[in-house]
């Protein structure tokens, strides 16, 4: 057994919030939580005793929206070219060149995360830009977003994408003033390269999705919902569970509909471990907020136009219900107020046809919502899945593309949950290139952009609410909620030391903070 004291315990928990002493148990659960007099009497005899030192002791962070195996291939085979490594085209060139020069000629490169909102040319890279890097390696360049990727020549060869190659349901080919692709594609259209790009082995995967959770357990994280799975995925989650080497308790939501095309993926099968959950389907409505995709009614600034809308609402509302019919939870990308309209009415009309009070759907991003959409969302018992990191990562693309009137409304945790709705708050990294909670939890009370400058102030939430939003928030959206999420006797023993309290630091140092012990099931996994 183990017996946690003389720190800072923050339980998550409102029938105990603080707490003198945490004693874990041989089975890895939380075995006793309050007094230390109490812990004491609980305890066995030869308990290990773990001074807290004065730190901080809460329950593991969830991130309740991260893409584990997209962020685990670019911490292990992708070009990275987000602003910090490729601060310009050239530099993104430069990357792609580099990494071209170790490949034989015909291998397939991949990045991600470059922002055309942050580059000094202030346009996107085309094909003609990745062609500098190589003309005999097929190139893709994914938005830092994952809504667009650029192909370079080679790449729109094998793709097959040519001036008469009509957009798809759903996405676009961008073109030049000849009608020629430009290499940039968005939204749907993304599927008629990606599915010529060569999936990785089931062991290359497994090994991205290994290095991701170690990545995670330095940040303290210890439970994490990852929201696109194809078969493939789901297949080497599996197989991993089944071994033991999972190290972060993951929460996977299949995919029904993959980008290019018209094929509808069954239904998963249901599957629920101590380490992987599998029983959520996930739906896009609309596209990315920060490269201009999502659907909203007033024309963006820069583009003039709307948007992408995913589906046809009849056809989602079929696809849709299929899942909840089957007792599946639904998670729905919909950020633009127009693609909120429509799932919130997929939504009310799954409940119509038949009620099943016990299904909590979720919006994922839920990004520009009214009170009317809010108000309409509480009524049906959705939880929102918000991502206030992207604030500081993305707020100057938020700024360039976004309507005026729509920047008071970006992101409203506080209008959530001033409406009732449950708040997990999340990173969807590699989407941002910085997934620590702290940033999270920072930018939730701060809410400030990447120059320093408040983006819908009164917006913010205290330390309090984004701590229990970052943990017990991330517990109930994936459905484990009696399992973790707080320090509560029973729960597993998934814990975090931090160097000081962050409810109790100024937002402005949060940062300074560092996990300094991650914990899973009792079990130390990670110390600086």
């Amino acid at each position: 057994m183990l017996l946690f004291h003389n720190g800072n315990i923050h339980t998550i928990d409102s029938r105990f919030p603080r707490a003198e002493a945490v004693l874990v148990g041989d089975d890895g659960r939380i075995a006793a939580v309050g007094s230390l007099a109490d812990c004491e009497a609980s305890s066995a005899l030869g308990s290990k005793r773990l001074d807290l030192g004065g730190r901080t002791l809460i329950p593991g962070f969830n991130d309740a929206h991260v893409h584990i195996w997209k962020l685990g291939l670019l911490l292990t085979r992708q070009v990275v070219a987000n602003k910090a490594t490729a601060p310009d085209i050239e530099s993104i060139i430069q990357r792609f060149r580099d990494k071209a020069s170790t490949l034989p000629a015909g291998t397939w490169i991949t990045g991600r995360g470059y922002n055309e909102a942050d580059l000094p040319e202030r346009r996107h890279p085309s094909a003609a830009d990745l062609d500098f890097a190589s003309s005999d390696h097929p190139i893709a360049l994914t938005r830092t977003c994952g809504h667009m990727i650029v192909a370079n020549t080679a790449a729109l060869r094998l793709a097959g994408i040519t001036a008469a190659t009509p957009n798809p349901p759903g996405g676009v080919i961008v073109r030049d003033e000849a009608g020629q692709p430009t290499g940039l594609l968005q939204e749907t259209a993304m599927g008629l390269l990606t599915r010529v790009i060569p999936e990785p082995s089931d062991e290359e995967m497994g090994v991205a999705i290994r290095a991701c959770h170690q990545h995670q357990l330095s940040l303290g994280i210890t439970s994490a919902t990852d929201p696109l799975l194809l078969p493939l995925h789901t297949r080497v989650y599996r197989r991993l569970d089944e071994r033991g080497e999972l190290a972060v308790r993951t929460n996977g939501m299949p995919i029904r509909r993959p980008d290019g095309g018209s094929e509808t993926l069954p239904l998963p099968e249901r599957y629920v471990s101590d380490f992987l959950r599998i029983d959520s389907v996930k739906f896009f409505a609309d596209g990315g907020l920060s490269g201009a995709t999502a659907a909203i009614s007033q024309p963006y600034k820069v583009t003039n136009d709307h948007g992408v809308l995913r589906f046809e609402t009849a056809e989602l509302i079929e696809l849709a219900y299929e899942a909840h019919a089957a007792g599946f939870r639904i998670g729905t990308h919909a950020i633009g107020d127009v693609a909120l309209d429509q799932i919130i009415h997929v939504y009310e009309t799954l409940q119509r046809r038949l009620l099943r009070p016990e299904l909590r759907h979720r919006i994922e991003h839920l990004g520009l919502p009214d009170a009317e959409h809010l108000r309409r969302c509480r009524a049906l018992n959705i939880m929102a899945i918000p991502q206030t990191v992207f604030l500081p990562a993305l707020g100057s693309a938020f700024r360039r593309y976004l309507p005026d009137a729509y920047i008071s409304r970006c992101y409203p945790v506080r209008a959530m949950l001033d409406a009732g709705l449950l708040v997990a708050l999340s990173s969807d990294a590699p989407v941002v290139p910085d997934d620590n909670p702290l940033l999270g939890m920072k930018a939730a009370i701060d809410r400030l952009d990447p120059v320093g400058q408040p983006i819908a102030a009164d917006q913010a939430i205290t330390a309090e609410e984004a701590l229990f939003a970052y943990t017990m928030g991330g517990a109930i959206a994936s459905g484990d909620d009696a399992n973790r999420g707080s320090l509560t006797p029973g729960k597993w023993a998934d814990l975090a030391v931090l160097s000081g309290d962050p409810l109790n630091t100024p937002a402005a140092e949060l940062l300074r903070l560092r996990v300094e012990q991650t914990y899973v099931g009792g079990r130390l996994v990670y110390a600086t």
